[in-house]
């Protein structure tokens, strides 16, 4: 199988029928595709960075110019045959030589070092929430059962490694987590349909995170060779430093091995497949039941920045890419995920390809930002975390004003959803400070309460700027905020057995939190002068 001329990648087409095509007929013009449609959220995020990756290396417009014209006319299915095939070589999946993503080295045929047996896996590995051994071992796999996954077609094995090499987590000993670390944030720009001229297509919504060819990445340029891309091409760069292993650094690798990063040694196993139906997709024919790996693959360190991944700078440190949280993707993460956010203690920096795109694209109209990744605890994954967000393209003049005023927004959502939680467990507890649990969801369900007045601010915010009313959008905020507060106060307040419960206390707890939400100190933070508004 090859995954450049074959048939493989699942998507829907304008018409609304589901078939598979090969990554150059993405700009098919007759019935374009107009979304992935893999069998599960994890790949059709997966592919689109895989199409990303391929049409960065092998299709990169040479400026901004370029880039914006085959935005406005996509090439022809054609002439991206003719750019792939040039790199077809290295995305053999299963042939005698380089297989894509795979390890060089034979060691599913017993390798060439005896003393270092591959690890034989079922198939079902692959995929992250897969349960690990420990799990089975505790017979803990309450909500993810074991030998749900048994055997996979070519497509979806393809689509399951590639999805574990961008996001490996930690494994064990020597089994390195993807160049972005475990579960890693990724944003990726998108169409607004609602507000752009430009078809909603497959197309567009990748070609919107190609960098032009003048944007500098990290990594070694002067490293040209095939296998400086794509690693699986030559012999595995180890890192078991008792065998004099070596961590890659950006000086090791060209740029674009960044979208092609393979820190595990793995093999799938082609010589023992079986006949049957796809256990994820369906597809009938021969299956991929297992897999052969080795520990101390590639160990990406060093200052890398992956064009995908909003980052975390510190004055001290290298920069850490961003990881998706307990409680998921909203709001209150939006200024680092499109602009910067700066606080005491470090600077959430955008992804390369949201910040070129701010730069590049002025008056194209509205987009979005698709936010996705894992939440892991080491190598076990809590969530799969999901969101789209609007991006706003603000003029330059305004721009430093905005971000300020967006901060001082999300640092009062911030507060008073401190104040809030604080409130709710002093009307539960008679003893608040001694209560034990996981409260968390308060702050989640007043961030998703108050998520769309949030962005209908951001809107009015840009107009009022203008004319020098900013003032009035913060107030109009605040005024949101103690609505919501008060309103989810009396709700989860409420939903506690007031039978057994103490009304008085319930009500000195909410009188505590209208003081509060009002206070000098919120209104400091919103820029807001020192008189109290009515709370309602």
């Amino acid at each position: 199988m090859n995954l450049i001329t074959d048939l493989w990648i699942p998507v829907r087409l304008a018409d609304g029928t589901r078939t598979t095509i090969r990554p150059s007929e993405i700009t098919d013009r007759s019935n374009p595709p107009v979304a992935l449609d893999a069998p599960r959220t994890d790949f059709n995020s997966a592919l689109a960075q895989f199409l990303i990756g391929l049409l960065q290396t092998a299709f990169a417009p040479r400026d901004g110019d370029e880039w914006i014209a085959r935005l406005e006319k996509p090439p022809c299915v054609e002439m991206l045959d003719q750019a792939f095939g040039g790199h077809a070589d290295a995305f053999v999946l299963n042939g005698e030589g380089p297989r894509f993503m795979q390890d060089l080295e034979r060691f599913d045929q017993g390798g060439t070092d005896k003393r270092k047996p591959a690890k034989k896996n079922s198939v079902a590995s692959l995929l992250i929430d897969t349960p690990g051994d420990k799990t089975l071992r505790n017979n803990a796999d309450h909500f993810i059962k074991r030998d749900r996954i048994e055997a996979l077609c070519p497509a979806c094995a393809a689509t399951a490694l590639f999805t574990l090499q961008i996001n490996a987590p930690g494994g064990g000993a020597g089994h390195r987590t993807s160049l972005r670390g475990g579960g890693p944030l990724t944003t990726l720009v998108a169409l607004d349909p609602e507000g752009s001229e430009l078809p909603d297509t497959l197309w567009h919504n990748l070609w919107l995170n190609v960098l032009p060819r003048t944007v500098r990445l990290t990594g070694n340029p002067v490293l040209t060779d095939p296998e400086h891309i794509f690693p699986w091409l030559a012999t595995t760069r180890t890192s078991n430093p008792k065998e004099g292993g070596l961590d890659t650094t950006p000086e090791d690798a060209h740029p674009l091995q960044m979208y092609w990063a393979m820190p595990r040694r793995i093999r799938l196993d082609f010589e023992n497949t079986k006949g049957g139906d796809c256990d994820l997709c369906g597809t009938q024919g021969p299956l991929v039941q297992r897999y052969f790996t080795l520990n101390y693959g590639t160990n990406y360190t060093g200052a890398w920045r992956h064009p995908l991944s909003p980052y975390q700078e510190q004055d001290s440190a290298e920069p850490l890419p961003r990881h998706p949280q307990p409680g998921g993707i909203g709001y209150r993460h939006w200024l680092g995920l499109v602009y910067a956010r700066q606080d005491d203690k470090q600077r959430i920096v955008p992804a390369r390809v949201v910040d070129t795109f701010l730069r590049e694209s002025e008056g194209m109209g509205q987009a979005r930002i698709w936010a996705f990744g894992y939440d892991m605890d080491n190598m076990k994954p809590r969530c799969w975390y999901e969101a789209i967000m609007p991006l706003y393209h603000v003029p330059n003049d305004i721009r430093e004003r905005f971000t300020t005023r967006i901060g001082e927004m999300i640092q009062a959502a911030d507060r008073v959803t401190g104040m809030l939680r604080t409130a709710v467990k002093e009307a539960w507890f008679k003893r608040p400070g001694d209560a034990r649990g996981n409260t968390n969801f308060l702050s989640d369900g007043f961030y998703q309460h108050t998520e769309a007045d949030f962005y209908a601010c951001l809107t009015r915010l840009i107009e009022r700027i203008r004319e020098e009313q900013d003032r009035s959008v913060l107030a109009e905020w605040h005024l949101f905020l103690c609505r919501a507060a008060l309103a989810l106060f009396d709700e989860w307040a409420a939903s506690g057995d007031l039978a057994f419960g103490d009304p008085a206390r319930v009500a000195r707890a909410r009188s505590k939190l209208l003081k509060q939400i009002n206070s000098k100190k919120i209104r400091q933070i919103l820029s807001l002068p020192n008189t109290k508004e009515k709370a309602t």
